[in-house]
């Protein structure tokens, strides 16, 4: 028969073979804990242990997030182990723009300064003088009319600056002429270089005024004196002596038909024998200026101011200096004397 009484809750002691097991066991996995925490120390480390939310307080964030990453699979450890990485940035660190800021900021921020950093210099402000205007300006001369016969010549000539002594925006042009004064026009107008010894004329002393003036005309080769070693200073011009004076500062040529030149003029009969030739030279270069009438040279008569003008523009026409102005009195030498 079977017995009817219940097992005994009594364990039977472990044998010997079963603690050899338990103890090889043990050992195994102890032998295994120091091999992996051998190769990574840093999983003793408590701050890395992760407990339950029931058994763990709150903490403050860390500064850095970290995330928890498998082991590689090249590992050899195949156990549920978590390595504690450093969070990357998804995109690559940009270099800051602009100069070192003194404050460093964290690895991977990319500062952009509001403004340019840099050594700022104010540009300096350039003043531009202005131009001085001329006196003249647009040659508003109250004697000269706009219709004014030698008024192209006479504005041309202020503008130059060669005539320049007026006074209340007067020309003067129907005055007459002095010696003096033609040598400062002619000082003025032309650039050539001299040429002839001065001469030390009698009535010219070194305290005149026009003194230098008149060496540099007669040195130049376009005025002369008088017997006697006069010069003449205050004397009237002579039309003829102009005429003679720009054609000998100027060298022009002589001509062979002089007559034939002559012949445009109805008083060619009144001029000097002394300036036949000279006369003639400025007629074919354009240089005579004739009012009222182109025909009638006059040539003993004094020069008046705006004639004198008229003639200079026309020497200065010849050198191409200027540009050619038309006027109707201009002389032009007969067809059949070309």
């Amino acid at each position: 028969m079977s017995s009817s009484l219940p097992p005994s809750g009594k364990r039977n002691p472990l044998g010997f073979d079963e603690l050899i097991a338990i103890l090889v066991a043990f050992g195994t996995m102890g032998a295994i804990f120091f091999w992996v925490t051998g190769r990574n120390p840093d999983r003793l480390n408590a701050r890395s242990w992760q407990f339950p939310a029931v058994f763990s307080q709150p903490a403050a964030a860390p500064d850095n997030l970290k995330i928890l990453t498998p082991v590689p699979p090249s590992s050899d450890v195949r156990s549920p182990a978590t390595i504690l990485l450093p969070s990357q940035p998804d995109i690559v660190p940009v270099a800051p723009l602009g100069p070192v800021l003194p404050v460093f900021p964290p690895m991977g921020t990319i500062v952009v300064p509001q403004e340019p950093i840099g050594r700022s210099t104010v540009p300096p402000v350039i003043i531009k003088p202005k131009a001085a205007k001329p006196k003249v300006g647009a040659v508003k001369l109250s004697d000269v009319p706009e219709k004014y016969w030698a008024r192209p010549f006479i504005v041309a000539l202020v503008d130059r600056k060669i005539f320049t002594d007026l006074s209340d925006n007067k020309f003067r042009p129907d005055e007459t002429m002095t010696r003096a004064e033609l040598a400062r026009l002619i000082e003025r107008m032309s650039d050539k270089e001299p040429s002839r010894k001065p001469i030390n004329f009698e009535d010219v002393k070194d305290k005149n005024p026009a003194a230098s003036a008149i060496d540099g005309s007669v040195q130049k080769g376009f005025l002369k004196g008088y017997p006697n070693n006069e010069f003449r200073p205050t004397k009237d011009v002579p039309r003829v002596e102009v005429i003679v004076a720009l054609a000998s500062g100027l060298n022009l040529k002589q001509e062979q038909n002089t007559s034939k030149i002559l012949q445009v003029y109805t008083d060619r009969k009144k001029v000097p024998k002394w300036a036949v030739n000279k006369v003639a030279a400025a007629t074919k270069a354009g240089i005579v200026v004739n009012h009222p009438k182109p025909t009638l040279l006059q040539p003993n008569k004094t020069a008046t101011r705006a004639e004198v003008a008229a003639m200079i523009y026309q020497a200065m026409v010849k050198k191409g200096k200027v540009p050619v102005k038309p006027s109707e009195y201009v002389v032009e030498p007969l067809k059949s004397s070309r």
